[in-house]
């Protein structure tokens, strides 16, 4: 979907995001789709894209749509799971305080022709859906399996 080129000239045109976050939401949007069933049912979609009509014409339509909360929600899976614990420590060294900062790197990619939106998405979809000290430590659960 990307190469490093053009997430580097993005990172360039907006420095307040490490490298690593933008990669970060490209690979939670597929998680999000692949891993979690996440977008648009098909009765939210016209008629001639409903599964299995017309998908190889328009492989990105919105059958496929992560909206900007649906997105979030799958970060703070994602997060949890790959980071525990240290998951807001991880984001903040990215420089993402709150998931307005993704609604931003988002924003950054579809300005910068790489990610494409549905009608009505905007930035403000991403605008505070949940605070990171509550989604990534005061409600993180530890395994209480001891790890040797």
């Amino acid at each position: 979907m990307f190469d490093q080129l053009q997430l580097h000239s993005i990172v360039e045109q907006d420095p307040r995001y490490h490298l690593n976050a933008y990669y970060y939401v490209l690979e939670t949007l597929e998680f999000a789709r692949s891993q979690l069933g996440m977008g648009c049912s098909s009765e939210h979609l016209p008629p001639r894209q409903k599964p299995g009509e017309d998908e190889k014409d328009e492989p990105d339509s919105n059958l496929h749509h992560i909206s900007g909360s649906e997105l979030c929600e799958a970060i703070r899976i994602r997060g949890r799971w790959m980071f525990g614990y240290m998951a807001k420590t991880v984001f903040n060294q990215w420089g993402v305080f709150t998931t307005d900062d993704f609604g931003e790197i988002v924003f950054n990619m579809v300005n910068a022709g790489k990610v494409r939106t549905a009608p009505g998405d905007k930035k403000e979809d991403f605008a505070a859906l949940y605070d990171f000290q509550t989604a990534f430590c005061d409600d993180y659960v530890f395994p209480t399996e001891a790890v040797r």
